[in-house]
């Protein structure tokens, strides 16, 4: 016989109610409690009836994901978060339907703005990069004639929810370890210059400079594009404008493998003639050679609280309460070989 809510109260010792909310997120449930009531359900197989709920609750209990191609570049940061939304939207219930916006026309996005509307989604995660232009059609948007949307991957705009990583403050703590490991002339590569995480990102080097009453100069900074071959051709161009150059940050780790590419090449040695730290904290990071200090963004974290406030709007029921919020998340340094001198690594493995 079909396992019933009933049946998972029961063997759980706890209500229906509870069992509810522990698989809604309505109302808060110990997580000792929690962990018991989902090992009950899958001691009996049990399955929430998805279809039936949605009927009387008059939702379709599906969030719609808003993200551009991810075959161009391939960033680390959409397979990151993604993870992050997938994970807590499975945990509340939700199914998960993918939408690609390839540029920033507004018929494009109105157009996939009235197919989520028509496909009755629950609310919508825009996961796209903010690049410039690209949201200039959020001012036009009327938000009673769309489900609530919560925003990745942008500045914070009181207008609207917004989850975000402090790009400024990711690259000043990046910057600020170099100046303490002794660094006088350091170089940054950056990404596109059109994109928000470049800017702030540029403006978190320059800041952590001149805090510290050093150059900032423009023949210390290279735009990069994120890519690898960029980061080699940056360390390339800041090594024939600034031969006294000691360190460099790149504005993610993979631009940073290239600038290690160009170092090795050139005979220098990381770090002993240059400090080098770069940004996301990929996986690989603790395998390039030296192992990489880079800035750990939380990025996986991002796509949880985007779906955990997505959430709470749609279990409250009237959007019009919902005042936006905004969630910035702080990065965090994590020192590797890269940026500490060989008479040092011993105090820092």
């Amino acid at each position: 016989m079909r396992s019933t809510i009933q049946d998972v109260a029961r063997l759980a010792g706890v209500s229906t109610g509870t069992v509810s909310n522990a698989l809604t997120g309505k109302r808060p449930v110990a997580e000792t409690t929690r962990q018991r009531i989902f090992t009950v359900m899958a001691e009996l197989g049990y399955q929430p009836n998805l279809m039936a709920r949605g009927l009387v609750n008059q939702r379709s209990h599906v969030i719609s994901v808003v993200i551009t191609e991810l075959s161009d570049l391939g960033f680390y940061g959409y397979s990151s978060a993604l993870t992050g939304i997938h994970r807590e939207a499975n945990r509340l219930g939700y199914s998960l339907m993918l939408h690609f916006v390839n540029g920033s026309a507004k018929e494009e996005i109105f157009a996939t703005l009235d197919q989520i509307r028509a496909r009755r989604a629950d609310g919508i995660i825009w996961a796209i990069h903010e690049v410039d232009g690209n949201r200039d059609w959020v001012r036009d948007i009327r938000p009673e004639e769309y489900p609530p949307i919560i925003f990745l991957h942008m500045r914070p705009d009181p207008a609207l929810s917004v989850v975000a990583i402090d790009n400024q403050a990711g690259a000043s703590l990046a910057v600020a370890h170099l100046i303490e490991q002794g660094a006088c002339t350091i170089g940054i590569i950056t990404g596109p210059a059109d994109w928000w995480e470049s800017q702030s990102r540029l403006a978190g080097w320059r800041h952590a400079l001149e805090q510290a009453n050093l150059e900032a100069d423009s023949s210390l900074v290279v735009a990069g594009n994120w890519l690898a071959e960029s980061g080699q051709k940056g360390l390339e161009t800041l090594l024939d404008q600034r031969p006294d150059l000691d360190a460099v940050f790149t504005c993610n780790d993979t631009m940073a493998l290239g600038a290690i590419h160009t170092a090795h090449r050139r005979g220098l040695s990381i770090p002993d003639d240059l400090l080098l730290v770069g940004f996301d904290n990929t996986p690989e990071a603790d395998s390039y050679w030296p192992p990489l200090t880079s800035i750990h963004q939380g990025l996986r974290q991002s796509g949880q609280i985007a779906v955990d406030e997505l959430h709470q709007i749609i279990e409250s029921g009237n959007n019009e309460h919902n005042s936006p919020r905004q969630h910035i998340l702080q990065p965090e340094l994590i020192i590797r070989r890269s940026s500490i001198r060989s008479r040092e690594v011993d105090a820092h493995p």
